[in-house]
């Protein structure tokens, strides 16, 4: 009888796997617009999903809802948008490794995941795989494409937590451009798999990242946007690749005596060069102690405290409320505080701050990633 079970389990595994991923897709009744999608244009979609590459992925699959909603913002039915941008949504919608239900819902460590995708092209992705990334999803060629970041019920995100009391939050969610954030319904395997690796459903569509300025006005965060303009800044971050732009929020701006509005702009543009790492800083590759130097050549140290829903990360006095705000070329983590020096910050946190750095950088130059 045991030797029959596991006969049946094996078959069932087999067949499965065996499916295309239109076949597979078939079978779940709320993915009937995506399935209609995919019938239709069969042979564009074929060509993206038959992967013949070298490793299994994972599609995030929109359901009816996300269909509908999308119609109902923007007017357009997605079915009707050009190939390219079609391809753009597909792409980004596609993610490089096989990830599990249990992947999904309890992975991460408490830190949620970077995952690169297969979105490259340099308008949404402007920016290069660092090693740690690369090393954990199979080498620079493989994880270049733009991340989603996922967190789950165990990830210690403060925006994340804001949400899980909320009724009816998802045990996982995907984080894209212009702070977007759908559920994801996780499949079992025996619905789940497909021969090119598994299948997700999400519950909205996916953002590609925008530029700095457009996702930090989404965010309205409007302190921010007024000290970018009057430092002369905009171009120059739009145009870098590898950042991370470490954002107060507009409380902390007001906290710290409205430096947006008081600060001369050259003062403004040596504070937010302050705040700006010339390289990729995803929150679950931060680890407490590490050191990043500024554009401003001024030193800027993590620390992180906690575990799990606990997990919490500052970087010298600013704790962060709103991590991985993904853009085409970085990311930027939203602070509760205006940044102090080093110094300063060893003997407050979170404090009023009197910051007017000195020394000299350029607002150029950031070209290394690491994550």
């Amino acid at each position: 009888m045991y030797m029959l079970s596991l006969l049946l389990l094996l078959t069932t595994a087999l067949l499965t796997t065996a499916q295309t991923l239109l076949e597979a897709i078939s079978a779940v009744p709320t993915l009937s617009n995506f399935t209609a999608f995919y019938s239709t244009n069969e042979l564009f979609a074929s060509a993206f999903f038959n992967n013949q590459s070298l490793y299994p992925i994972t599609v995030l699959v929109p359901n009816d809802n996300a269909f509908a909603t999308y119609l109902q913002q923007t007017g357009v039915s997605l079915t009707d948008l050009p190939p390219e941008a079609l391809l753009t949504l597909i792409q980004y919608h596609t993610l490089v490794s096989s990830l599990s239900k249990e992947n999904l819902t309890n992975g991460g460590s408490g830190s949620g995941m970077t995952t690169p995708t297969m979105l490259v092209n340099e308008q949404y992705n402007n920016r290069s795989v660092g090693s740690a990334l690369a090393s954990k999803y199979g080498g620079p060629e493989r994880s270049k494409g733009q991340v989603v970041f996922i967190s789950n019920q165990n990830t210690g995100s403060s925006k994340r937590l804001l949400l899980s009391r909320q009724a009816g939050s998802s045990p996982a969610s995907v984080r894209s451009g212009l702070s977007s954030t759908v559920n994801i319904t996780a499949l079992d395997d025996d619905q789940g798999l497909w021969k090119g690796g598994r299948f997700h459903i999400v519950d909205g569509l996916l953002t590609p990242p925008a530029m700095c300025k457009e996702t930090i006005r989404q965010a309205s965060l409007t302190s921010l946007d007024r000290a970018l303009n009057r430092s002369g800044l905009w171009d120059a971050l739009d145009s870098s690749n590898n950042v991370t732009c470490l954002g107060p929020s507009n409380d902390a701006f007001n906290k710290a005596a409205n430096p947006d509005q008081n600060f001369t702009s050259q003062e403004l543009a040596k504070a937010l060069l302050f705040h700006t790492l010339p390289q990729v800083a995803y929150s679950d590759f931060l680890v407490d102690g590490m050191e990043f130097a500024s554009l401003q050549n001024m030193t800027v140290r993590v620390k992180v405290q906690g575990e799990g829903k606990e997990r919490q990360i500052w970087f010298n006095n600013a704790r962060v409320v709103d991590a991985n705000v993904l853009t085409h070329n970085g990311l930027m983590h939203v602070l509760d505080a205006v940044m102090t020096p080093l110094d300063e910050s060893n003997a407050t946190t979170s404090g009023t701050p009197t910051l007017r750095p000195t020394s000299t950088a350029s607002a150029t130059g950031a070209t290394s990633s690491t994550a």
